[in-house]
């Protein structure tokens, strides 16, 4: 039996507008990925009930799901339709019951419709009877693909007043800047719940849990659009009792389809491929596997989002109980304002913790060619050892002549400098050929830069974020697993978050460990050293 007996909340089967040549989006696949990760149970929707029409999708995903017990249908729904578009409201229940479909789906910006009375109450009146778990995604798919804080929490939040027996989970793609609102929906809605696979955020599953109850999380991936990994690992490696993991696990979500009297087989998965697969399917870490982070913030506030647990001492207890020996750490004042008060936080953390906190410098490039160098030699005298940028956030142009004023510095000292992106392929060899006693890292996740990688050994890419399906493994085959760095972008995003697909990635235990500390390892003996 699964330890967890974890029950993926939101996986979509089918071939969806986004698929690329030879993605998995099959349920093979996803019972291939399942297996992998130790998920014993699914909630699986079609993607023609996402994106195209419910009633195509409703039908197809019955014949999907029969072929495994493991898997479990769900329906979406225009509760704006009418009579010759989708059966009347109790009808609509009645077949859900008879098909054992545990859970409907409303997709308010996919299909246009508003969450007011108005639109969606005379639909919802027997599912709230019935007590029906109605998941709400304000996620729309098109060209612009999906963004970031999409839910309409006042329409979320009108919606569970109205209906206070009705289970309602709020899922989306990212929940990010409006973590706040959350909190304070929570407060408002005791029927309202939270699925997972959106909530990126430093100690939030651990945040919410300690002030809201275990009861109102779902643990869900998103697959295929997002890995089974990510979300995984930040649950099994939470700072949580036991008891809590299970329940957000799977408990949760078998209680709230209890309505339709779904069968839940015993699941008897295979044992975990490796030892680091091990680690993230128990959420328990042997002394010897550790871990060494090249992305970091430091900080404890932050302008678009509550940062739970984020003291020095917080963020150094989190370190411990996760096996991170030491992370190159910047400032988050620096994204949104003065980089001299957040340079000052890093040199104290380093100063207090020398032997966990590698420090760098982080610039500002509309300050100029002189104030910049001031600050660097400012930071360096502090005990700094590297450079930060983020011109992108700063509305600055990421191939302006300035950047290049931290890349001589960088060069001089021979140091590490990070960006959060470098620009062009053809600007990243054009600074690596004229600055080669730098070491350069692009601060996020891409293969854009392999050919470039191929013909210099001074670039590195960091692997915050490697979230969708396989895309650690993609990095690795592009430019191999000698140049792919651990980055959790700590205080941003959770510890287990980033090392999950690590962890989980079909590689080698030996193409592992380079990854998860031994490329940094090698890295800092030859740069930024004091």
């Amino acid at each position: 039996m699964n330890h967890w007996n974890v029950f993926d909340a939101n996986c979509t089967v089918g071939r969806h507008l986004k698929l690329q040549g030879g993605g998995p989006h099959t349920a093979t696949d996803l019972l291939d990925e399942m297996d992998h990760h130790g998920i014993a149970e699914a909630l699986v929707l079609d993607c023609l009930s996402r994106e195209h029409h419910p009633a195509d999708g409703n039908q197809r995903v019955l014949q999907v799901t029969s072929g495994s017990p493991r898997l479990h249908p769900a329906w979406s729904a225009l509760p704006h339709a009418g009579k010759d578009e989708q059966p009347p409201p109790e009808e609509f229940l009645e077949q859900m019951r008879e098909h054992r479909v545990g859970a409907l789906f409303l997709f308010p910006q996919q299909y246009r419709f508003r969450l007011s009375d108005w639109c969606v109450d005379a639909f919802l009146e027997p599912l709230a009877a019935a007590r029906v778990p109605v998941f709400v995604n304000h996620d729309e798919i098109g060209p612009q693909g999906v963004g970031i804080d999409s839910t309409d929490w006042d329409q979320v939040v009108g919606l569970c007043r109205r209906w206070p027996q009705l289970p309602v989970i709020v899922s989306e793609h990212r929940i990010r800047r409006t973590n706040r609102q959350v909190y304070r929906a929570l407060d408002a809605c005791e029927n309202l719940r939270l699925e997972l696979s959106g909530l990126w955020l430093h100690r939030a599953i651990e945040y919410l849990t300690a002030n809201w109850g275990a009861h109102r999380l779902l643990f869900g991936s998103n697959w295929p659009h997002l890995n089974q990994a990510c979300t995984l690992a930040t649950l099994t490696m939470a700072d949580l009792p036991a008891e809590d993991k299970r329940r957000l696990a799977g408990d949760n979500l078998r209680e709230l389809i209890r309505w339709c009297a779904p069968a839940h087989p015993e699941v008897e998965l295979p044992p975990p491929a490796d030892e680091f697969v091990a680690v993230a399917r128990s959420g328990k870490r042997p002394p010897e596997v550790v871990f060494q982070d090249c992305h970091g913030h430091m900080g404890g506030r932050a302008s678009h989002y509550h940062l739970p647990n984020c003291s020095l001492d917080g963020i150094v207890g989190d370190m411990d109980r996760h096996g991170v020996e030491k992370v190159c750490i910047f400032s988050f004042s620096v994204v949104f304002s003065d980089e001299q008060f957040g340079n000052d936080l890093v040199a104290d953390a380093v100063r207090r913790h020398p032997d966990r906190f590698h420090g760098f410098a982080a610039l500002n490039p509309h300050r100029g060619k002189e104030e910049m160098l001031r600050e660097l030699a400012r930071c360096q005298a502090l005990g700094l050892r590297g450079v930060k940028l983020i011109p992108h956030y700063q509305g600055f142009p990421e191939e302006h002549p300035l950047i290049d004023v931290p890349c001589q510095w960088a060069h001089d000292h021979k140091q590490l400098i990070l960006n959060h992106h470098w620009g062009s392929a053809q600007q990243v060899k054009r600074l690596v050929t004229t600055y080669p006693d730098a070491c350069f890292v692009t601060g996020h996740a891409t293969s854009a830069y392999a050919e470039v990688m191929k013909q210099h050994r001074n670039l590195y890419v960091c692997s915050c974020p490697v979230h969708t399906p396989r895309a650690c493994e993609g990095l690795v085959e592009a430019f191999g697993a000698d140049r792919l760095m651990f980055g959790s972008d700590l205080q941003d995003l959770p510890i287990p978050w980033g090392l999950g697909p690590i962890l989980f990635a079909r590689l080698s235990p030996e193409e592992k460990r380079l990854v998860l500390g031994g490329n940094l390892e090698r890295v800092l003996s030859e740069y930024s050293r004091a």
